[in-house]
């Protein structure tokens, strides 16, 4: 399964299951301004530290927005 994300400007990013040195992950993709593809493999017992980490980013942009 793909997840499939974009934003109001139009810019994209992807999900979908994916392998690291023989451990699965979970890769994402998006593209830089000149249409190059830009992949990160984030391997499974590294996904909560993510989660975690874009949770704390979205309460200092909420903070900032106020």
């Amino acid at each position: 399964m793909t997840y499939h994300y974009t934003d109001p400007d139009g810019h994209r990013i992807e999900t979908e299951p994916g392998w690291v040195a023989e451990t699965a992950a979970v890769s994402l993709t998006t593209w830089n301004a000149h249409g190059d593809t830009i992949r990160v493999h984030i391997p499974l017992d590294h996904i909560e530290e993510l989660v975690a980490g874009l949770r704390d980013t979205a309460r200092q942009a909420a903070g900032a927005h106020q």
